[in-house]
């Protein structure tokens, strides 16, 4: 054996040994570089993510506020009465809305069995209700003037006032079909604007 291959025979012997060592008795081992898969990302569990833009959190349940208005219709006697209804402002945009439907559509078969009625006609219908700033407009179709006489039309104009003023601060205005009302009724009964409790006053 020449000398090389003794120099050949000694690093070999080196190499194994010192493979050996830190294979075996070397805490971390031999730490052999490691292919690079792309990017790791550790999320520790005190980390606040982000939440996702369209991921919608769960939608808070309505809440429903009821509060109450009042109508009025008339007794056995002809004479004005109120009677209340329960508006929920989570099923209707407006309260005075809804009290004027509730109007025009009274009295209830409860009530009609306590002796009360109404004076407006059953087949008239809310055109619309629009609440401004400043006032409110009410447009009635033209079955709310037709029929009963001129002291059914006063009471059913009075129904409509009080009703409105039991309902909002704001002055009330009467249209009928899309025109303000001056004259209510075949009987030519003469109506001030806005509503009061002195609009049919001669």
């Amino acid at each position: 054996m020449n000398f090389s291959q003794k120099i050949g025979i000694f690093c070999l012997i080196v190499i194994t040994t010192v493979y050996i060592y830190f294979s075996f008795f070397s805490k971390d081992g031999i730490n052999l570089p490691k292919k690079n898969t792309g990017e790791e990302v550790t999320v520790k569990e005190n980390d606040t993510r982000i939440s996702d833009p369209d991921v919608k959190e769960d939608e808070q349940p309505v809440k429903h506020q009821i509060k109450t208005v009042k109508i009025y219709v008339t007794d056995s006697r002809g004479k004005l009465r109120s009677v209340s209804r329960k508006c929920d402002t989570a099923v209707e945009k407006s309260c005075f809305a809804f009290a004027i439907k509730e109007l025009i559509s009274a009295p209830t078969q409860w009530e009609k069995n306590k002796g009360l009625s109404s004076e407006i006609p059953p087949n008239t219908k809310i055109l619309s209700v629009r609440e401004g700033s400043s006032n409110v407009l009410i447009d009635l179709s033209s079955a709310f003037e037709g029929g009963g006489g001129a002291e059914s039309i006063y009471i059913r104009v009075y129904q409509l006032i009080k009703t409105s003023q039991a309902n909002t601060n704001l002055p009330v205005f009467l249209y009928i079909n899309g025109k303000q009302a001056e004259v209510i009724g075949g009987e030519g009964v003469m109506i001030k604007q806005p509503l009061t409790e002195r609009s049919l006053d001669d």
